[in-house]
Order: C-alpha cells, then sequence, then structure tokens
C-alpha cells in the first residue's frame, strides 16, 4: 500500500505493534474485504483515506476471502469475486481490509468502477509490509 490512496489504519498498526512486541498473543486474521462508493470525490477523484477510519464511508457489501497469496514474502494478497447479481448500477470507489471481528484494518480508494448486472467483478487487495 504504497501510495496516498491507500493506508493501514491506526487501529491495525497498534495491533501490529502489540503482537510484535509481545503485549498481546494474536491479532485477528484479515476475513473481509468490504466495498464502498464513498471513496471519490462526484467528479471522482480518489479520496485520500484517513488513518482514523473504524468503517468505510459507505459500505455497499463485505465479501469473505479465501486464503491469501504472497507474491512476495512481505505482502499478503487477498482476492474476492463479485457475482453478477452482486452491486449492479453501483459505482465501486472504496475497499477495505477487515478482521475476523469486521474490524477495518486498511484502506484503498480508487476512482469509481461501474458494475453491470451481467458482470463479475474481481478485487485484489495487496496488504504490504
Amino acid at each position: 500500500m504504497a501510495n496516498e490512496n491507500s493506508i493501514i489504519t491506526k487501529f491495525r498498526r497498534e495491533q501490529l505493534a502489540k503482537v510484535t512486541s509481545g503485549q498481546i498473543a494474536s491479532i485477528d486474521k484479515i476475513a473481509y474485504i468490504a466495498l464502498g462508493d464513498g471513496g471519490a470525490t462526484p467528479e471522482g477523484t480518489p479520496i485520500a483515506p484517513n488513518e482514523e477510519q473504524t468503517a468505510l464511508v459507505n459500505e455497499l457489501k463485505r465479501y469473505e476471502v479465501g486464503a491469501p497469496e504472497f507474491p512476495v514474502s512481505t505482502t499478503a494478497r487477498y482476492t474476492i469475486t463479485v457475482p453478477e447479481a452482486d452491486l449492479a448500477g453501483q459505482k465501486i470507489s472504496e475497499l477495505g481490509l477487515l478482521d475476523a471481528q469486521g474490524r477495518l484494518c486498511a484502506v484503498r480508494n480508487c476512482s469509481p468502477k461501474g458494475k453491470d448486472a451481467d458482470e463479475t467483478f474481481t478485487f485484489v487487495f495487496d496488504d504490504e509490509f
């Protein structure tokens, strides 16, 4: 997440600091990617996410992730596919990684992606360390 449109939330960074220092024994794994339509201006320019966010601006739906891939040793890659029937007519502009308890761990905003009813969309979210 090496750009101004992606962040690891403060909550998740605090959890990472606690687990690596031994203050806590474990943190919840990433379990969902949430999709929303609140990540861009009306003109379509992505809005920089805020590390203090605890939710997407306007979550539309969340999808369970499978096992991550590791394209490099410091990146966990999560993928979801939105079925044809889901989110038809929506313009997706924000993605969130959520842990098993539904807490926001990372946010990525983008230009709006319009979803038609006869399309499947696949979203990939790299959690980089």
